[in-house]
């Protein structure tokens, strides 16, 4: 399967998910906790819980407010993409009295998370966990910074807000492998439209041709948009799409599940010009029987008693030298802490290889040798082509005055070019072909091998959170994103220490496997040939990162491993496998295998990283 992004769900990420939206993986979300069946415990309401109101939940800033007397049905281990979803879901039934637990800050406090074109602003910051790689072999050596959400909504609140589903063969292949039909494209697509909100975008602008109302929801709760700047750009690649419509056909909707072609971008922006995220959409809009402890670090997560596999406990802290609090939940812990916190998480508490725990003094309580293994993201890189266009850039005091005032302005979307790309190889393309990779998507015609993304006309960088060099020279380029977005490579978070407040080794083994480089490589043959449309002579002259000479397979491997980086639409080191399989870290029901009362909820149950709208950018 394929996921990108959301849950980006983080960081579903929903990429997940770039899951750059929450991903759909929030239908399943929503779909399993409404199966759990549980009957209403007793109502306590010394501290809200059991009132209907929606008044919001109640927030702790430190751990020295949280009460000491409240017991807790839910424990919720981050307040991610998929964690403040899975809390509203849960929220619904007023008797239930739940707890977050959120490494970060509350996200109303973050002016830069609302706004869509200041995204570039959270990164490298307190509301980033600011994570590094090991060195990637296949990236000549290079650590990589990798940036994820650590606030109230996760990477929803941080990402790029690009909505993206994936295509209905990523949701049958998902279905395939767990065993699991509801997780097919058609079980799945009522509950899609159930969470979308459609709006008009900011200053009504005319979306006539830009997307399909037909295939998206209105009466949800996460707000969807199409808003766009005016450029002459705009215009000519849509003529493109007309001009090589065999190679790059126009789409109207790429959110139809058979996604291939140019289409315009679709954001979880809302009508007036803000962030729509898992924190503002869902957990917000919940109860008093909600209580939210921000600022706040799970440590581990512990048994009943004494060699039992029943995990109902929490153990968490502020700073590494505060004291440890433990707290115990009445029916279950659901653990959201994402692909790489996860995994963290896990491991801390004894839930993973028994060799590897063993040489850290970590006693293994479950030997599971998948926990953190198979994870997945999808390479990324940019290329820039000499322009006659006008610049796209703009003068940021102005731009956030009309932003502040009206709600319009180049600041309403995250990028200044409004298109996305969704390319499918033919079955004689080098890789293939003269190369002799397996396809990894075979069988799966609605599925792409390649995203392409036009950034930005401009000399300077991209206002993206994924780190990217300027044009040469400070020369006005068109930038486009290129990403293998179901990529075969595989690597693993593990613990470099038994210290919890220490990061783990994070290893993508990015391009690990030739067949990854060599669709790369396609890529940017193939966002050459777009860009060589007949529409562009005069206005497009030719690459300059690479240069236009670099066309051989050695020179474009080079310029390859020297420039790519990942999409931060991390997933799959907590796998989701059929019940009783030898292999994986959860069941179809999201609990972990050999447990009782630990559920995981979030992007690393992915098997592989491609359902668009699970994590995203």
């Amino acid at each position: 399967m394929a996921i990108q992004g959301v849950l980006s769900l983080d960081g579903l990420g929903f990429d997940l998910g770039r899951w750059g939206s929450l991903p759909n993986f929030m239908q399943v979300v929503q779909q399993n906790v409404g199966n759990w069946g549980y009957i209403a415990p007793e109502r306590s309401f010394e501290y809200g819980f059991g009132l209907p109101e929606h008044g919001g939940p109640v927030v702790w800033n430190s751990v020295e407010e949280l009460p000491r007397d409240v017991q807790y049905d839910f424990i919720i281990i981050g307040g991610g993409t998929a964690g403040s979803l899975v809390t509203a879901r849960l929220s619904e039934n007023p008797q239930y009295n739940i707890l977050v637990i959120e490494a970060g800050p509350w996200h109303e406090d973050i002016f830069s998370s609302r706004v869509p074109g200041l995204l570039v602003n959270l990164r490298n910051t307190n509301v980033d966990w600011n994570y590094t790689t090991v060195p990637q072999g296949g990236l000549n050596g290079r650590r990589l910074g990798y940036p994820l959400g650590r606030m109230m909504g996760g990477s929803s609140s941080f990402n790029n807000m690009v909505y993206t589903r994936g295509s209905k063969d990523d949701w049958n292949k998902w279905a395939n492998v767990t065993g699991d039909e509801e997780l097919s494209w058609d079980k799945m697509f009522s509950r899609m439209l159930q969470e979308e909100h459609l709006v008009d975008p900011p200053g009504k602008q005319s979306t006539e041709r830009h997307i399909d109302p037909a295939v998206h929801g209105r009466n949800g709760k996460l707000s969807l948009s199409a808003p766009y700047l005016n450029h002459s750009f705009n215009d000519m690649l849509i003529q493109s799409a007309e001009e090589l419509k065999d190679e790059f056909p126009f789409k109207l909707d790429m959110n139809d599940g058979r996604p291939i072609g140019i289409a315009w971008n679709q954001f979880t922006v809302d009508a007036n010009a803000e962030r729509s995220s898992s924190a503002t959409a869902y957990i917000s809009k919940t109860g008093r029987n909600v209580h939210v402890l921000v600022n706040t670090h799970v440590t581990r997560v512990l048994p009943m008693s004494k060699d039992s596999t029943d995990f109902r406990k929490v153990e968490f802290a502020e700073t590494p030298q505060s004291e440890r609090r433990v707290l115990t939940a009445k029916k279950e812990l659901i653990l959201s802490a994402g692909a790489i916190g996860t995994p963290r998480v896990l491991l801390n508490s004894g839930i993973g290889s028994r060799r590897e725990l063993e040489e850290l003094g970590i006693k293994t309580l479950v030997d599971n040798p998948s926990v953190g293994k198979n994870l997945t993201d999808h390479p990324l890189m940019k290329i820039a082509f000499e322009t006659t266009m006008p610049d796209t850039d703009f003068d940021m005091e102005t731009a956030l005055a009309d932003w502040k005032r009206a709600r319009k302005g180049p600041l309403v979307v995250p990028n200044t070019l409004n298109h996305i790309t969704w390319v499918r190889l033919p079955t004689n393309a080098t890789p293939f072909n003269e190369d002799g990779f397996p396809d990894p998507v075979e069988n799966m015609p609605n599925t792409p091998h390649i995203e392409m993304i036009p950034l930005q006309i401009s000399s300077t960088p991209p206002n993206t959170a994924i780190g990217i060099p300027p044009a040469p020279h400070g020369m006005v380029t068109l930038q486009v994103l290129l990403s293998n977005v179901n990529p075969i490579s595989r690597g693993s978070i593990s613990l470099r220490t038994s210290d919890p407040f220490v990061h783990p080794d994070i290893d993508f083994n990015l391009l690990g496997e030739k067949v990854d480089i060599a669709i790369m490589r396609e890529a940017i043959r193939s966002a050459r040939r777009l860009y060589s449309a007949p529409v562009f002579n005069g206005s497009v002259l030719g690459t300059v990162l690479p240069r236009e000479e670099v066309t051989s397979d050695e020179d474009l491997d080079s310029y390859i491993r020297s420039m790519a980086a990942t999409f931060a639409h991390c997933v799959g080191t907590a796998a989701m496998s059929p019940r009783g399989a030898s292999w994986g870290v959860v069941d179809p029901d999201f609990r972990v295998k050999r447990t009782s009362g630990l559920r995981i909820v979030d992007a690393s149950v992915l098997v592989s990283a491609n359902i668009l709208f699970v994590v995203d950018v």
